[in-house]
């Protein structure tokens, strides 16, 4: 080998010997940055699991709270129309008395005053005869007409003057005793 070739060979080889190491460095570099590619992989996806457990359990708790509110609501409207056909049962009873019905209604007129017109429910038309309201409020020494047209109301009165109105229809009346006693009435029914 001459001197040329020597020298050649010996760049050569030095340039075999400087790929291998680069070679076998880069490997080392790649394999260390896929090592850490992987565990900032896993580390996020741990992170985004945990978050989106976290997130998907808020909104699960949040879904609970509404369905517990809902569940409220529905059963405060179903007690609200059971203790609604409690009262228009007690209407019914009150009206099946007929006797009974035609004293309350008779007691009524002592609310009257000279020159009120008595309006009867429509649904009393047959029970209540307009009459009827007249002697009642004379029992009284009250001058008063029955009205030529009836209400839409289920029972009792109104009595109209020029000044005021006297609402004293079984709902009014039966609303106030609602509004005194709905929680004993509750407790009856439900057992609150």
């Amino acid at each position: 080998m001459t001197g040329k070739e020597a020298i050649i060979d010996k760049i050569r080889q030095d340039a075999i010997q400087k790929a291998n190491s680069t070679l076998e460095e880069g490997s080392k570099r790649a394999q260390e940055a896929i090592s850490i590619a992987y565990n900032d992989a896993k580390i996020y996806k741990e992170k985004n699991m945990a978050e989106s457990y976290a997130e998907r359990d808020e909104i699960v708790r949040r879904k609970i709270t509404v369905a517990n509110l809902e569940v409220k609501k529905m059963m405060l409207q179903a007690k609200k129309q059971v203790i609604d056909r409690a009262f228009d049962e007690a209407v019914a009873l009150i009206k099946a008395d007929k006797k009974g019905y035609l004293a309350l209604i008779g007691r009524m007129m002592k609310f009257a005053e000279d020159g009120d017109e008595v309006v009867i429910s429509e649904t009393d038309k047959d029970t209540v005869s307009k009459d009827f309201v007249v002697k009642e409020g004379a029992k009284y020494g009250k001058k008063v007409t029955a009205s030529k047209t009836y209400g839409a109301f289920c029972g009792g009165i109104i009595l109209r003057s020029e000044n005021a109105d006297k609402n004293l229809t079984l709902e009014e009346e039966l609303s106030g005793v609602r509004r005194e006693h709905e929680p004993a009435i509750a407790e009856v029914l439900f057992g609150e």
